[in-house]
């Protein structure tokens, strides 16, 4: 799966723990990486593109949105790659913004990122 694939990818570059699919309950600081969508193309190539979304969680705004911008960036500089399998060909931000969990006491900043990966 994508999301497996791109936290693997992320464990090994950040400081913080990296899940697949959700955060754990308490929200620890740490980062997230979510399918939320996608499409498939059988012209030429054939290729996925999936549409992920990377979420960093914290107790502080700034550090919520330094993270996720870090993670942004070691995706879009390590693909292409080839994990488990899988070529990856691009990694293209679409759009990024933040949540207040009040619940939990935490912000959460995220960018949507359309990846490209052979079928």
């Amino acid at each position: 799966m994508i999301e497996d694939d791109l936290r693997t990818l992320l464990a090994g570059e950040l400081d913080v723990a990296v899940y697949s699919r959700l955060f754990p309950i308490g929200m620890p600081e740490s980062v997230m990486v979510q399918e939320i969508g996608g499409r498939s193309s059988t012209a030429g190539i054939r290729r996925n593109y999936r549409t992920i979304s990377v979420m960093a969680c914290s107790a502080s705004r700034d550090a919520a949105g330094e993270r996720m911008r870090e993670a942004r960036d070691i995706l879009i500089r390590s693909i292409p790659a080839d994990i488990n399998g899988t070529h990856y060909y691009t990694a293209v931000p679409q759009a990024d913004g933040s949540l207040w969990m009040k619940a939990e006491r935490k912000y959460v900043a995220y960018v949507d990122i359309e990846v490209g990966c052979s079928i």
